[in-house]
């Protein structure tokens, strides 16, 4: 094929200017040139030379040799060209992929290999030549691509650090980068939108750095790394090169780590400002010391007040799921609760006992120290902390209750902490925690002396340093929960048994409540009755006066091993038998209690409390024929709740025969 001037009609009206220190090279390029049609303004061997020439007639194109002689490349005479809108063709031989990556940052219209035929020459001069004449229609084209492209990125139903990671890449042809960090000013808000950096390791390879593997990539402690961080500034749409990068890692010790860590020497800088949701951000870092240049930022500021409004949209509608996964969570919660059915609506009694109790109730109610309740079984202890709750500032938020001891060892975890989707076999979803969902309000761990003691570190860490992390998590999320816990167990004991951690239990009982048992507070055994009474009464559409006097003798006889559970249940079953307003007790209460022997003539058998447990639970279940929930079911004949004692069974690997 015959090429000439005819071929390439705009070969006529270019001027082009020939910079190559090969003569012979140079020479054939002007021989080329010149036969197509094209004007050539002059052959340069230096920078030096070409500029002088550039001043003199400015050319149309330029053909840039990449390797030149003297201490600058045609990569420096590259930047100058992209300034003055000079567009140019790259000529190269063997080039490193090194020199090639600071090469494209300089945005040239085309790349020629040496040694080249003259179609090639003629062909990228006419493509470079088109690509200037339109480069005002495609910039706006490909920037509006670029626009809906980022927006579908971020709008994904993918992991945060997914949709980021999609963004990075959706980047890195318009903006040149070997490390990114994205993400919210303050982690905190929304706990979902977390601040991820990206470290390109190949051509379309990211290695994605959260928070714990940035720590452990540059040696910082979790400490130290809070307190530089916030130096950081990220305010203003700006670049830095060269010095200035310098000069910034000197004055901003996270970046002088960043920088010594993955050897980088310009940034540029993205804030998006949200009207309502806090400050988004995009930080560039190049390994090369003059990659961001006027076009990078006339590009972000275009792109600005679309992302802006994407965020701003994104991080409110991430705060609205939150919340409303926190209410769907709340209202089954409040479900259960209601289910439960056994929540006292007063604590009855006026003995010194129990208004020592509510003394101490008035005292710390108002305050938001720990506070740790105990009392025998049956006699209230999840009644006190919800009055405690009530009277505090936090009334007006959720009270959560976890029974430690109603839940297998493995599951404890993820029902305090909460989970992520596929963090292990059967998560399915994600699941807020017992803390989450408490937060800005209390929490109640209820029999907190069954913890196990591998997870007791896990809720010290969430006592000390007010935050939690889901299993499965890829970080801490802040907190405000106040905790109130109870034990019927002597938490002294199990410490010096080896069962409990001294410096949990320190950070437990920072208030104590002691709560009298049934048989120290006599007195009340009347107003109990009355209430209980009542109470009973509406359930069973029957009118109940009061107790026959007889019982009431045999009750303030009696010690009351259940406390007032045991009591409730007693007036349950009298009641229910009743044919007569007043009620009299279905059995007798004899002695100290109903399950004590009554043989005096030998010496019991002293057994473990954990074995002594087990026969007890084992005899009851015999006795109620294995059933444990319902009337006469071995949950009642132990006077315990139900989850509470499968529990135990599952603890002591009890079966369940039926």
């Amino acid at each position: 094929m015959h090429i000439n001037a005819t071929n390439f009609p705009q070969a006529a009206q270019q001027t082009i200017l020939i910079v190559e220190d090969e003569f012979a090279v140079a020479n054939d390029l002007r021989i080329i040139l010149e036969k197509a049609g094209y004007r050539v303004s002059g052959i340069a061997f230096t920078i030096e030379k070409a500029l002088e020439i550039n001043r003199q007639q400015r050319p149309d194109l330029v053909l840039l040799d990449i390797h030149l002689k003297g201490s600058q490349t045609g990569i420096d005479l590259a930047r100058q060209l992209g300034k003055d809108d000079i567009p140019f063709v790259y000529l190269s031989a063997n080039t490193n992929t090194s020199i090639l990556e600071q090469a494209k940052t300089t945005k040239p219209y085309g790349f020629l290999v040496k040694p080249f035929r003259e179609k090639d020459v003629l062909v990228a001069l006419e493509i470079a030549h088109y690509r200037h004449a339109h480069r005002i229609e495609l910039q706006i084209r490909q920037e509006q691509a670029l626009q809906i492209k980022l927006t579908d990125a971020l709008s994904a139903y993918d992991e945060w650090e997914t949709r980021l990671l999609n963004v990075a890449r959706l980047f890195q042809p318009h903006i040149p980068f070997d490390y990114v960090i994205m993400g919210l000013g303050k982690e905190q808000d929304p706990p979902s939108v977390r601040s991820y950096s990206f470290f390109r390791t190949g051509p379309e390879e990211y290695q994605i750095i959260g928070v714990d593997t940035f720590i452990q990539m540059t040696g910082l402690t979790a400490e130290k790394f809070r307190q530089i961080q916030s130096h950081y500034q990220y305010d203003q749409l700006r670049t830095y090169n060269g010095d200035r990068f310098e000069s910034l890692s000197r004055q901003t010790p996270i970046v002088q780590v960043m920088a010594r860590t993955f050897r980088l020497a310009s940034n540029l800088v993205l804030p998006l400002r949200t009207a309502r949701n806090g400050d988004f951000y995009l930080s560039f870092f190049s390994r090369q010391p003059e990659t961001y240049r006027p076009e990078h930022l006339n590009l972000l500021q275009r792109l600005q007040p679309s992302l802006v409004l994407t965020m701003d949209r994104l991080v409110a509608f991430d705060k609205i799921e939150q919340l409303s996964e926190q209410l769907r969570q709340e209202n089954t919660y409040l479900q259960e609760e209601v289910k439960t059915g056994a929540n006292f609506e007063e604590i009855i009694g006026t003995s010194p006992a129990l208004l020592t109790v509510f003394k101490n109730i008035e005292q710390v109610a108002p305050t938001d120290y720990t506070v740790l309740i105990q009392g025998e079984t049956g006699t209230g202890k999840e009644l006190i902390a919800r009055a405690v709750h009530n009277r505090s500032p936090r009334k007006n938020k959720a009270l959560i209750k976890l029974n430690c001891a109603a839940l297998a060892a493995n599951l404890i975890e993820s029902e305090l902490f909460g989970h992520e989707k596929g963090s292990f076999t059967g998560a399915t979803d994600k699941r807020i925690g017992k803390f989450e969902l408490a937060n800005g309000g209390t929490i109640f761990l209820d029999e907190i002396g069954e913890l196990p003691l591998e997870l007791q570190p896990k809720l010290l860490r969430v006592l000390q340093e007010k935050e939690i992390e889901r299993v499965g998590g890829k970080g801490p999320i802040a907190i405000d929960v106040r905790i109130i816990a109870a034990t019927n167990r002597n938490l002294e004991q199990e410490v010096a048994a080896g069962h409990f951690r001294l410096d949990l239990f320190y950070r437990l009982n920072v208030f104590p409540i002691a709560l009298p048992p049934l048989r120290e507070r006599k007195e009340d055994l009347v107003s109990l009755s009355g209430f209980f009474l009542k109470k009973i009464a509406k359930k069973l559409g029957k009118k109940l006066t009061g107790l026959s006097a007889d019982s009431l003798q045999q009750m303030h006889r009696y010690d009351w091993p259940g406390n007032i559970r045991e009591l409730e249940h007693l007036l349950e079953r009298a009641a229910i038998m009743t044919r007569t307003p007043e009620v009299s007790l279905v059995e007798p209460l004899v002695g100290h209690s109903r399950f004590s022997s009554s043989d005096n003539r030998a010496l019991p058998e002293v057994k473990s409390f954990d074995q002594a447990e087990r026969d007890n639970i084992l005899a009851a279940l015999k006795r109620a024929n294995y059933r444990i929930r319902g009337k006469g079911g071995a949950a009642e004949l132990l006077n315990i709740k139900p989850t509470t004692l499968e529990a135990k069974m599952v603890r002591m690997n009890i079966d369940r025969r039926r």
